[in-house]
């Protein structure tokens, strides 16, 4: 990123890596209150990789726009954006899971069809990795690696913005009343 857009995108990036945090450890806190059906250590796997893809973006955020011809750091930012991505999508992977399994003790908090598109989402995003994974060592092929990569981060933040039309309005007003 060049100047002045650095000055926005790289504080974002940080101020997303902390709402990330935060989302990971209200679903728990959700979980938690509401009894759910787990499995051992389920919650804990769940939160271990939301929190942890949180971390890895920001410090992919804090060496941004840093150059080095060092083909060393080149792999580690790489390495990086690649733990970022393995961890969000296994973090939201385990979130599906425990609420398709107590899908029914949660009907009144969400809408059900967008559960469904939201497990369709991640499974999507599994299988897309799983193909392009062969494909990522070649470096001939770096323009469709680069729309396939922005395209995939689309489909990563997209589970999150269904997260905004999963929870029922309503049922959190009824809740603190």
């Amino acid at each position: 990123r060049v100047f002045p857009n650095n000055l926005i995108f790289k504080p974002a990036m940080f101020l997303v890596g902390i709402f990330l945090i935060r989302y990971w450890l209200l679903n728990s806190k959700f979980i938690n209150d509401s009894n759910l059906e787990l499995k051992k250590n389920e919650l804990k796997k769940t939160v271990f990789f939301g929190i942890s893809s949180a971390i890895f973006l920001i410090i992919h955020a804090i060496f941004l726009g840093i150059k080095f011809d060092i083909s060393i750091y080149k792999l580690f930012r790489r390495v990086i954006l690649l733990c970022f991505i393995f961890f969000e999508i296994a973090a939201q992977f385990y979130l599906i899971k425990i609420y398709f399994k107590n899908k029914e003790k949660i009907k009144n908090y969400i809408n059900q069809k967008i559960l469904i598109l939201k497990k369709i989402l991640v499974y999507t995003l599994i299988v897309i990795a799983i193909l392009i994974l062969p494909f990522l060592p070649f470096n001939n092929l770096k323009i469709i690696k680069h729309m396939l990569e922005w395209n995939y981060f689309l489909g990563v933040i997209l589970f999150y913005l269904l997260t905004f039309f999963l929870w029922k309005k309503d049922t959190f007003i009824q809740k603190k009343i």
